[in-house]
């Protein structure tokens, strides 16, 4: 009788599991069985002892555990605009059913190239792509759940110039680790954040690329990226928004998609009447903060992150193409505040005035309690155009005139711009002109400047 019940029991189990693609277990006793209908692993009359678990796999020495396939990723959505990426390959992969649940949240999802825009009826994008990064916009947090496979090879393509890249492993990766080895790589930073890698500048406040988000990387040649594989002493970065938590003594940041990054080197921090403590900040013409940093060290090189306007928002929140960068320093220690005037390394491709993913360093810093004569800082773009110039200044004098003289001293035209808001632009068209080397001429009771402009 015992014999006809242990194979009863064994046809039981046969049929239960027939056409039912079971997986090994780790055991000290059964076996394991593929035929051409049918995989069995069996244990003998083992109690479960043990579980080993992983980041993808469950194994129990024991009895048989379900084993799923398929992954799970926990996206973090902040409110504002942050950056978004995945490590599986979803199964479901349009995005407007990942985002329908959290549609009254949800604002607006960007690659580099392709937009879903609801509100605007807008989807360029279809489905998501974890070969990329995104920008994202919300108006309140929430978490949405990708179910998928795991991405086999780690492995993404950065072009010339700038790209948005994903995080494609669930541990994340250091960024001198991965970067390093990279001849090609000028800056990795944030999306709506203030941390960045910038080797040229020996600075790196980013530290790590969590999983879960996306970074910007400019790249001077193309090259490839591979994630290293997640180890089991390996642990997991969690995927948050970076907030700048310094005290803000001007008014409420808005971390915007796009942004300006400014260096400063410790010589010239150091050369300068700048203290620890000190709080720089960069202002709009409008006067708005738009991005801050505190001296810390004055023997370490830093980094300001100026902010764009939203566009998505009525309300002016950041910078313009063209805006002159302006600061000003807060000294938390007296409470006084000070006007700071920047010169700039000429070798970056921007200098004193604002730029979409734009790039400046400052060569020289002098503090003062206001614009004087000798602070007066103008900046002509673009430059060499087609005739088309815009000409910035950190301050207006009401009664300045401009001559324009062609190379041979003749004056061609004059202007009275009149009072303008400081750090604003003024359009010039000049595209009435022949191809030539010209001069503009700012002139005031106080000070004289002259600028070269191109026209081709």
């Amino acid at each position: 009788m015992k014999k006809l019940m242990v194979v009863m029991f064994v046809v039981f189990v046969v049929g239960a599991i027939h056409q039912v693609s079971a997986q090994q277990v780790v055991a000290s006793a059964g076996g394991y069985y593929t035929g051409e209908n049918l995989t069995l692993s069996w244990t003998l009359g083992e109690p479960v002892i043990e579980t080993f678990s992983g980041s993808n796999v469950i194994l129990t020495q024991g009895f048989q555990q379900p084993y799923s396939f398929y992954l799970s990723q926990v996206l973090n959505i902040p409110a504002g605009w942050s950056g978004v990426s995945s490590y599986v390959d979803p199964l479901n992969k349009g995005v407007e059913g990942i985002f329908s649940d959290y549609i009254s949240d949800f604002i607006l999802l960007a690659s580099m190239n392709e937009m879903y825009f609801p509100s605007q009826s807008i989807n360029t994008i279809g489905n998501w792509n974890y070969a990329t990064g995104y920008k994202i916009k919300a108006d309140n947090n929430f978490d949405v759940t990708l179910t998928g496979t795991k991405i086999s090879s780690p492995t993404i393509e950065l072009s010339e110039g700038w790209n948005l890249i994903p995080v494609l492993t669930s541990c994340g990766a250091s960024v001198e680790e991965l970067f390093s080895g990279m001849t090609g790589v000028n800056i990795v930073k944030e999306v709506a954040g203030v941390k960045l890698y910038w080797p040229g500048f020996n600075i790196n406040t980013l530290q790590e690329l969590a999983p879960g988000k996306a970074y910007f990387v400019l790249m001077t040649s193309p090259e490839y990226l591979t994630y290293p594989a997640c180890s089991k002493s390996t642990q997991q970065t969690p995927a948050s928004l970076s907030v700048n938590h310094q005290f803000n003594p001007w008014n409420e940041q808005h971390f915007t998609s796009a942004s300006h990054a400014i260096a400063a080197q410790a010589e010239v921090i150091s050369a300068s009447s700048l203290m620890i403590g000190d709080i720089i900040g960069v202002f709009t013409p409008d006067g708005l903060c738009a991005g801050f940093t505190e001296i810390t060290n004055p023997g370490k090189n830093i980094a300001l992150v100026a902010f764009a306007d939203d566009e998505t928002t009525p309300e002016k929140d950041g910078f313009e193409v063209g805006d002159l960068l302006q600061y000003k320093v807060f000294r938390p220690g007296t409470g006084e505040e000070l006007d700071l005037v920047a010169g700039y390394d000429l070798t970056l491709p921007n200098q004193g005035t604002f730029a979409q993913q734009g790039l400046s360093a400052m060569k020289s810093v002098n503090l003062s309690g206001g614009a004087s004569t000798g602070q007066i800082s103008a900046e002509v773009f673009p430059n060499p155009s087609s005739g088309i110039f815009n000409l910035s200044m950190n301050y207006w004098p009401e009664n300045m005139k401009i001559e324009l003289f062609d190379a041979a001293g003749q004056v061609i035209k004059l202007l009275e711009p009149g009072q303008r808001p400081n750090g604003s632009s003024l359009e010039l068209n000049l595209s009435f002109l022949p191809d030539g080397v010209y001069f503009l001429k700012l002139i005031d009771q106080t000070f004289i400047q002259t600028k070269k402009i191109v026209i081709r």
